[in-house]
């Protein structure tokens, strides 16, 4: 069993976040690209051949409206992504074990400080939104004990055989895609020349 103990910065997650969009998103995102193009193209020809008419303004700029929202989409989301990890500081600690059947990545989460000026989101497959915990917060403006212990460890099982798996290496970091929507980041920066081949080996080992 191969066990490392890191962090994630903000530029590895950057760079994650880009291999992950390369891998999974822009291959989504050609069929929908060619069918808005297909109607742009026709509401520039309905124009062309009728230039007083409404129908073909429409569908062009609806057209043109859906294709800037569909690539701008993931830049929004990384951005609020990106926000939202840079109000938590450097707060979170990693333990990742790599078992003959599955990985665990157990996460040290240290609660908000009084001071601390954080949103809690939720961050799903397509969308990050704002979470509201009236209780928590309310109990942090008033200087209460938070309702959570100091320290909190929350482990994530990922199981060999029961998750879709991915996995790239570059100069910098390890990668771990998982059922085409979490990212797990593990830096070379963090790990020793045995554990960078460690986890190389088990990569390869498990045809991740």
């Amino acid at each position: 069993m191969t066990q490392i103990n890191y962090t994630n910065t903000i530029p590895e997650i950057k760079c994650a976040y880009s291999l992950f969009r390369r891998k999974y998103v822009i291959p989504r995102m050609i069929p929908v690209t060619v069918l808005f193009l297909i109607t742009l193209v026709f509401g520039v020809d309905f124009i062309v051949k009728d230039p007083s008419g409404f129908a073909g303004y429409i569908l062009a700029a609806l057209s043109a409206g859906m294709l800037i929202s569909l690539f701008m989409r993931p830049f929004t989301m990384q951005s609020k992504l990106i926000n939202a990890i840079e109000a938590l500081g450097s707060y979170e600690k990693y333990t990742a074990r790599f078992y003959d059947d599955r990985i665990e990545v157990e996460t040290e989460i240290i609660p908000l400080s009084k001071d601390a000026e954080t949103e809690i989101v939720a961050v799903s497959g397509n969308s990050i939104s704002k979470v509201e915990n009236p209780e928590i917060l309310e109990s942090i403006e008033k200087d209460e004990t938070p309702l959570v212990p100091s320290v909190q460890y929350e482990t994530s099982v990922i199981g060999l055989t029961t998750e879709m798996l991915f996995s790239v290496e570059n100069s910098e970091m390890f990668c771990l895609f998982v059922n085409k929507a979490l990212i797990y980041i593990f830096p070379k920066r963090c790990l020793t020349d045995e554990q960078n081949e460690a986890v190389r080996s088990y990569f390869k080992d498990k045809a991740i």
